[in-house]
């Protein structure tokens, strides 16, 4: 169990300000965060190209409907002669044609592999959209979480500067007492002002985190945001190294969208090669044919197989083979990398996450010590035992200490959702 549980609040804000807490955050980064926009895009973009693909399979149907009139037509140029020698000229007369046809295709290979192409595509981009959503919602929570740090930090400096001025303030009462050097009072103004610079600059640290949040969120940047969640320090319970990599390479979006690519473009070389083997249609139709829709028109029809057999192609088939068979490498090695990504980001982050809780115990007794070695200076200083350098010394420790325990702990905090994001757990994931 740990000793010490320090909790860093924010900084008092005003009453107009907004509170935003993490859920909602999360909730505000999906809904307008650009990358969510595109991947949604290209989800809806795969889904039309997939049913594309898909439709080659079906059945395709047909309806034509034409009229026409011909004024001279000459039976020799289509092969008929007039009878007994007569004119070979008729016209003029009318034609009209309305027709339903209907193809079935019964073996075609390519179009049957690209169909599944498209299926597993299409499982990929629906599985980027949720990758996005992960990412977002990392994203995120890391911007909350430096926002709570930002505003830890300035709080850590407002409080070095309170201490500086009460020490400044010690040291020229010292001073109009005749007790302390014009040197002590000059040191202790020193640090004054350093803490100020480090209140001014934590300031603006703050301000740019905050923009970003609101940046992130799609938020107008003149709106005021409080955060309700806290940083603090929290137990976190990391799971045994090997079933972490184990549920990674299980969970991991990276990992199924490799697989569901590698799958694709398995799918499009079988394609490639299906083009040498021959395909087979059926097709019919029906049509009231005649001279005029409500003249002489009699219902006819035909029925017929069709068999298509490639010989020669101009390479056009090897060609996509080749390029069918380089895209299913590519496919392999990003399979590859993507497993070995998630084992490594999932390794780095539960060694993080095992520092940080390390770091958070020593940093807090690092303060704890600091705020002993500062009262212990100051009540020397105070009883006249010396000049104040041990007191200044002191309070540069315990100013360096705070800092450190905030980062420890957003360190701690950020092992975490790192950690939440190589699992696969984002969505889960409690502030």
């Amino acid at each position: 169990m740990r000793k010490l549980l320090l909790t860093l609040t924010l900084l008092p804000a005003l009453a107009a300000a907004e509170d935003l807490d993490f859920g909602r955050a999360v909730k505000l980064a999906l809904d307008n965060n650009l990358n969510m926009k595109l991947a949604r895009a290209e989800g809806e973009a795969a889904r039309a190209e997939a049913l594309a693909r898909a439709s080659r399979l079906l059945p395709q149907a047909f309806f034509s409907a034409s009229q026409s009139r011909t004024f001279r037509e000459n039976l020799s140029s289509i092969g008929f002669g007039a009878p007994g020698g007569g004119p070979n000229l008729i016209g003029p007369f009318d034609t009209f044609d309305a027709r339903l046809s209907l193809v079935q295709s019964l073996l075609d290979l390519p179009s049957a592999g690209l169909a599944r192409s498209g299926a597993e595509a299409r499982r990929a981009a629906d599985l980027k959209v949720r990758l996005a959503s992960e990412q977002v919602s990392a994203a995120a929570a890391l911007a909350y979480l430096e926002v709570l740090r930002s505003s830890a930090a300035l709080n850590s400096a407002a409080a070095g500067l309170e201490l500086a001025g009460g020490l400044r303030a010690l040291a020229e009462s010292k001073h109009d007492a005749g007790t302390a050097t014009g040197l002590d009072v000059l040191r202790a103004r020193t640090r004054e002002a350093e803490e100020k610079l480090r209140v001014s600059r934590a300031s603006t640290a703050l301000d740019d985190a905050r923009l970003r949040l609101k940046r992130l969120l799609g938020l107008p940047f003149g709106r005021d945001l409080r955060l309700t969640e806290k940083l603090a320090d929290t137990p976190y319970e990391a799971p045994e190294a090997g079933a972490a990599v184990k549920e990674a390479l299980s969970g991991r979006l990276e990992v199924q969208i490799a697989e569901a690519s590698l799958s694709a473009s398995s799918y499009a070389l079988k394609a490639a090669k299906g083009a040498r083997v021959p395909s087979l249609a059926l097709s019919g139709s029906a049509a009231l044919s005649g001279n005029k829709p409500d003249g002489d028109s009699r219902l006819v029809g035909d029925m017929g197989l069709s068999l298509r057999m490639p010989l020669y192609a101009g390479g056009r088939v090897a060609a996509g083979v080749d390029a069918a068979l380089s895209a299913r490498r590519r496919a392999e090695g990003l399979y590859e990398d993507a497993s070995a990504m998630a084992e490594q980001e999932t390794l780095s982050a539960l060694s993080r996450l095992t520092a940080a809780a390390e770091e958070v115990d020593t940093a807090s007794m690092t303060v704890t010590m600091a705020s002993q070695e500062l009262e212990m200076a100051r009540n020397r200083f105070a009883a006249g035992a010396g000049d104040n350098i041990e007191l200044v010394e002191a309070q540069t420790s315990l100013s360096r200490a705070r800092d450190s325990l905030v980062d420890a702990l957003s360190r701690g905090k950020e092992a975490n959702i790192r950690l939440s994001l190589a699992l696969g757990r984002m969505q889960n994931f409690k502030f």
